[in-house]
């Protein structure tokens, strides 16, 4: 559900208005078909960032819309459908106070590089992302002292679609853009991920929640575990995640994620807080026949 530069431009000009804007005003002002500006108006709609009343629009009574509202007031001079538009707004929501290369927001947001380059090139112009160096990489990081509100938008739209997606009888483990994970007590109409599926990889569980992701689609082993490794919440499921990576080293060892440091320091032998020890993955190991 990508932001178009038109979509910005509409939101723009009815979070500047103090009246309702009537559909015929935005006609007028953009110049497009009335087709188009039902289909913009829409969009708009179901992201939660206006509300229509009557025959007419304005900005919803939403956290994104408010947001949005404060971002466009900040920054009422600044080309924000060049900010926001087509996937830009997934990799703001992966750009913060860390440093990143090019290569690791690619593998992140799944954006191709040469796009990615793009977006950040035109960021780096607007005072968006800064810049700096390690070795022959650059590194990018969020400007939070310019574009607090950008942030501030962003997040809180990204939470309210990864709230749409998500049945009301589940808790939201982690968003990842244009997926969620979760978990119910009850069976859903999603895809089974995390522990869910160890059992199609050979390790069965008993569970009393059950893992999803939606929307429906396939899934690689690794992004089954990674899924697994997001909702481990104690030390039993961070067993389930070490024996599950010990079963499909092979196909996981290229895994990056947080938490493979640790498990790896935790195959070494050290002992680290929140994590079975050495002995207890090698007792847990024997009854699934998998070797350390």
């Amino acid at each position: 559900m990508h932001l178009s530069k038109n979509d910005i431009r509409a939101l723009a000009l009815i979070a500047g208005s103090e009246e309702p804007v009537n559909p015929r005003t935005l006609l007028a002002e953009l110049g497009f078909r009335r087709e188009t500006i039902s289909r913009l108006l829409t969009h708009l709609e179901e992201q939660g960032l206006i509300e229509r009343r009557g025959r007419e629009v304005v900005l919803a009574g939403t956290l994104p819309a408010e947001a949005f509202k404060k971002l466009y007031y900040s920054h009422r001079a600044s080309p924000l459908q060049k900010v926001l538009s087509l996937r830009r707004v997934e990799l703001l929501a992966r750009l913060d106070q860390t440093p990143k290369s090019l290569e690791a927001l690619a593998r992140e947001t799944g954006i191709p590089s040469d796009t990615l380059y793009g977006y950040l090139k035109g960021f780096l112009r607007l005072g968006v992302v800064k810049r700096s160096r390690e070795g022959r990489a650059y590194l990018y990081s969020f400007n939070y002292i310019l574009w607090s509100e950008l942030k501030d938008f962003v997040t809180v739209l990204m939470d309210y679609r990864a709230l749409r997606l998500v049945p009301r009888d589940a808790l939201l483990i982690k968003s990842y853009g244009d997926c969620v994970l979760f978990k119910s007590i009850r069976l859903q109409d999603a895809t089974p991920t995390s522990f869910s599926a160890y059992e199609d990889y050979g390790i069965e569980l008993g569970l009393r929640d059950n893992y999803y992701t939606l929307p429906k689609r396939d899934l690689s082993i690794q992004e089954v575990f990674i899924h697994s490794l997001d909702s481990a919440e104690d030390l039993r499921q961070r067993l389930f995640c070490i024996l599950f990576y010990l079963k499909n080293k092979q196909k996981l060892e290229s895994v990056d994620h947080p938490m493979m440091k640790d498990i790896k320091a935790v195959l070494q032998g050290e002992r680290i807080k929140g994590y079975p020890s050495l002995e207890d993955i090698e007792d847990r190991a024997e009854l699934y026949e998998i070797e350390l």
